[in-house]
């Protein structure tokens, strides 16, 4: 009787494991997204344990969860909606990356490798040694202006980032090899590629984003060019207009600006949206910030901008970013379905525009405001993110005397 109990028994434990999928070891790997056919964005990430791993972009690090269902793999961004879906049969994967609320899908695999892009890169002091004028579509009415900054990190590989008026493009990673730039990022929300040819003084390619854009870029070398000031680029229509908000929280509670709460309190506001790449950095600065200075009257507020479909999808995707960075201050929902600008606008009379996610308006305890700044430059532009964090830190101290 106890051996068909026994017999029985690993019967049903065998039967039960079977229907599960072999799991990813814990080694390096590179993942490619296809966007566009034959062509990849390639990114490295590691395996952590069986349930996180970690992409690397230049020395940027991203964590993600794992989830294992039968033969299906998910890789799920800790803060953003995008996930990968995949088959895992022997340590590779194949399947998708995927933003539902844009229907977007992106083909994907993955193989075991360290190696980002398979080319033995050169060095080139020129360019990593210089800071770079670029034009995007520059023969169309949309073109706009930024700054590539290139630096080397090791092996002859390189870092960069382009800073433009409404933020960066975040930590890319490649390098330079008989004439050819070659750099890529991914980080659950940026998937970025850039090919291009660098001549001389010269650069000229193509950006891709994801497979859904493709943008030409041409750039000079120029060390003195400079974007436009970041605090002349948004502002109040009159002076003498007053600025207003009255938005649900993520608890369905109406926030005013006219709340007692805020009485005789200077104010952050925060244009944002949870999907925002830049806005991330800027919540992570300012949760830091926050933490590390003891304010006295002045209180942070986020006003989110969502292109999920429903309420209820934008809400939750405000809370898992408020929850993995540990914002302590309100998020409000101000729109979704759409994170159009003009759109927003429409909320926001008093502004003469907004041109960027994010955009931070600074009031006085009378609430006028201060000043605006638009877009953000974050930890990957070096130099000019701890500029801006010197800039924040004297206007806080500015607002808390007056």
């Amino acid at each position: 009787m106890r051996y068909i109990i026994f017999v029985i028994s690993l019967i049903f434990v065998t039967s039960c494991n079977s229907g599960f999928s072999e799991q990813l070891n814990s080694i390096d790997y590179v993942g490619k997204l296809e966007v566009e056919k034959d062509k990849y964005l390639p990114f490295n990430f590691s395996v952590i344990n069986d349930s996180t791993l970690v992409v690397k972009n230049s020395s940027e690090i991203v964590e993600f969860s794992i989830d294992y269902s039968r033969d299906s793999i998910f890789i799920n961004s800790k803060v953003f909606e995008g996930y990968i879906k995949g088959v895992l049969t022997e340590d590779k994967i194949d399947g998708v990356f995927v933003i539902e609320s844009l229907d977007r899908v992106v083909p994907f695999n993955s193989y075991e490798s360290k190696k980002r892009f398979d080319i033995d890169f050169e060095e080139n002091k020129k360019l990593i040694t210089n800071t770079w004028k670029f034009t995007f579509n520059p023969e169309k009415d949309n073109k706009s202006l930024s700054i590539g900054l290139f630096n080397s990190i090791g092996q002859n590989e390189i870092g960069a980032t382009f800073r433009t008026n409404t933020g960066d493009y975040g930590f890319m990673h490649g390098g330079y090899k008989g004439g050819n730039i070659v750099l890529s990022t991914f980080n659950g929300s940026r998937a970025y590629l850039l090919e291009a040819e660098l001549s001389n003084d010269s650069v000229k390619g193509v950006m891709y984003a994801g497979n859904h854009s493709k943008t030409i870029i041409e750039g000079v070398l120029d060390n003195d060019f400079e974007l436009a000031d970041e605090y002349s680029l948004t502002s109040m229509k009159n002076n003498s207009q007053k600025f207003d908000f009255s938005f649900e929280n993520t608890l369905g509670k109406l926030i005013s600006i006219d709340d007692d709460f805020y009485n005789g309190k200077s104010m952050v506001i925060q244009f944002m949206g949870s999907w925002c790449p830049n806005c991330l950095d800027e919540s992570k600065f300012y949760v830091d910030y926050i933490n590390e200075n003891d304010l006295k009257d002045i209180e942070f507020v986020a006003l989110a901008f969502e292109y999920a479909k429903t309420k209820e999808r934008a809400l939750k995707s405000i809370l898992k970013l408020k929850n993995e960075l540990r914002i302590n201050y309100p998020i409000l929902l101000a729109q979704y379905g759409s994170s159009d600008k003009e759109k927003a606008l429409e909320k926001f009379p008093m502004l003469n525009n907004i041109i960027s996610y994010p955009t931070t308006i600074f009031l006085d305890r009378n609430k006028e405001v201060i000043k605006i700044h638009t877009g953000f430059n974050g930890p990957a532009t070096g130099e000019k993110y701890i500029e801006f964090k010197k800039e924040f830190d004297r206007t806080i101290k500015e607002m808390q005397i007056n």
